[in-house]
């Protein structure tokens, strides 16, 4: 099964959301409180078996006088879903462009739609509904079922157990003796606790291993089923999954997380919808690295077989997640305010977002993003920032949802338009010596992308050390001498400015104005030529080594070109 189409309104922080996820594998991100949970909560409360108590804080503004509404188009039915003694009179058409029609056509796909309303009474009612048929059909949570769907959001330890309902007990198997099996485990345990040797429970055990293992998890000796003493009573939640005779609920975090969807995923034979909140929770970033691997190759494989794929819809914080997702099938989540209105917008231009996460992938958790033209304005800014806060009550740039990113050069303006496009406040930071296409500039005033440049041709070593102090230019050839080795930047300078002789290189740069015809800012000229084209300042982590020096420059003259540009950065990050 996959989600087509999704309507969302009044619910939580949601007045109005209609998505189209057009994927089998989505990944959701977004600034916190933009609504990423919220949709997958509203996909599960629709689509899952379980029952979902509502509250007034569910509504919006806890205003209950508009009933929440979710409705979730579900398509690649099941032909259980699809027959005529289920729900076949209830199916609509899903367009090959993804429009939804009442009256499906030959080459229209199958789709049913699920609408849950909770209106003031805070009952909740699941309907299949299609206009061209006058009533509405009421579902049970068996019906539910149906669908395939299931949640990893948390630690579900009744997973991992063999109490009524849970997954294990499913893959115990469903046949008519089922019952009896069971209750013969529960006489086994009274007897001798040997549960291993009850043949289905062992098979179970077994396979719950096996698919756990794939999607990363951490199995020490092996799982068997076992009894877990010290629980109220023996019921069926006192049969537990064991590794090594240790209960898998003991378990870390991440490896509960792992299994528990890994035997969740099984049960369902044809193509689970899987949500999972936050993947990155209790894991570490090879692991989150495998599991995502493994949910892509089981479409994959689903895919080829010509199987139900299913749909995974994911949202994360972690640039881990995000450098194994990609730029296809990412969706952005806003929130707009006053009126709440929520889009999940996906990127026009995948190639220009793969550029960026190649990068700085984090900055795409952010509200608003700094683009730098180059790795050595993106070292300096993030070492300056540093200062910024003594200057705005305490607060750093990232309270206020500020990121600085690297713009990858040439591809800058590009990025910063892909940016905007998705949703997000952009502004562009970078030299002057080259312009702008007169084209890319209307299209980033057209985007309300900020632009912040020197001005007078000026790249970023020329602004520094023309507004640099004696000492401050001293300052940063020690620095240089001391990332790139005092013979290299020497030889360099010797070799490239005639007016400095071996045995001058070595003074301080004063003696260098006073020892021949060329001015202090001739002097610093060449220097910034010279260091631009040896790239001594050419790294993110030598920029951000630099990043006093150039604070100290800034301070000594707030009119320079460079202390203006690096202001009207600041301001912009801090929303002033």
């Amino acid at each position: 099964m996959q989600i087509r189409q999704l309507r969302i309104e009044n619910f939580r922080g949601i007045s109005s959301l209609l998505w189209k996820p057009g994927r089998p594998f989505c990944c959701v991100i977004g600034p916190g409180d933009s609504g990423k949970s919220t949709v997958l909560d509203a996909v599960e409360a629709a689509l899952s078996s379980r029952w979902f108590a509502f509250a007034e804080s569910d509504f919006r503004n806890c205003d209950t006088s508009a009933s929440i509404v979710v409705e979730a188009t579900v398509g690649e039915l099941s032909k259980a879903l699809k027959s005529d003694e289920r729900f076949g009179l209830y199916v609509r058409g899903w367009t090959r462009v993804g429009n939804l029609r009442d009256e499906p056509e030959d080459d229209d796909e199958p789709v049913l739609t699920v609408r849950l309303t909770v209106d003031a009474t805070l009952e909740p009612v699941w309907e299949l509904v299609c206009d061209r048929v006058p009533d509405a059909r009421t579902i049970s949570n068996r019906d539910r079922a149906l669908f395939g769907l299931l949640r990893l959001a948390g630690d579900d330890a009744r997973q991992l157990s063999w109490a009524q309902g849970s997954v294990l007990s499913r893959l115990t198997g469903d046949s008519a003796d089922a019952g009896a099996r069971l209750a013969q485990a529960y006489r086994a345990a009274k007897d001798s606790a040997k549960l291993h040797e009850i043949e289905s429970l062992a098979q179970a055990a077994e396979a719950a291993e096996g698919f756990a293992k794939g999607l990363g998890a951490y199995v020490e000796d092996g799982y068997a089923p076992g009894l877990e003493l010290g629980r109220a009573g023996l019921s069926s939640g006192s049969i537990a999954l064991l590794d090594g005779g240790v209960p898998l609920r003991l378990a870390g975090l991440g490896t509960r997380r792992l299994a528990t969807l890994a035997i969740q995923k099984s049960a369902i034979s044809e193509g689970a919808i899987v949500l999972v909140d936050e993947i990155e929770h209790g894991l570490e970033p090879h692991r989150i690295m495998g599991a995502i691997a493994q949910l892509k190759a089981d479409q994959a494989k689903a895919l080829k077989e010509a199987r139900p794929v299913g749909q995974v819809l994911l949202t994360t914080h972690s640039d881990v997640v995000l450098g194994e997702v990609g730029a296809v099938g990412l969706f952005v989540c806003h929130t707009s305010r006053p009126g709440r209105e929520t889009a999940l917008i996906p990127p026009s231009d995948p190639a220009k977002i793969k550029s960026l996460m190649r990068h700085t992938p984090r900055a795409l958790f952010a509200r608003r993003i700094l683009v730098c033209e180059g790795m050595t304005e993106v070292g300096i800014l993030m070492g300056i920032r540093e200062n910024w806060p003594e200057k705005h009550s305490g607060m750093p740039i990232e309270r206020f949802g500020g990121a600085i990113t690297d713009g990858n050069g040439n591809e800058a303006a590009a990025i910063c338009l892909a940016l905007a496009g998705l949703g997000y406040e952009v502004a562009l930071f970078r030299d002057s010596d080259t312009e702008i296409p007169a084209g890319d500039r209307e299209k980033l005033a057209a985007a309300n992308v900020a632009v912040f440049e020197y001005g007078s041709g000026l790249n970023t070593e020329e602004a520094v050390f023309l507004a640099a102090s004696d000492f401050r230019v001293q300052d940063l050839l020690d620095y240089a001498r001391e990332e790139r080795g005092s013979g290299s930047v020497d030889d360099n300078v010797v070799l490239k400015i005639p007016s400095v002789d071996r045995e001058l290189v070595k003074e301080h740069f004063m003696a260098w104005e006073l020892s021949g015809d060329v001015s202090g800012e001739e002097l610093r000229r060449e220097l910034a030529k010279l260091a631009g084209q040896k790239k001594w300042f050419k790294d993110q982590r030598i920029g951000r080594g630099m990043a006093p020096i150039v604070w100290g420059v800034v301070g000594d003259d707030p009119e320079t070109p460079l202390a203006k540009t690096i202001s009207a950065a600041e301001q912009w990050l801090y929303g002033t």
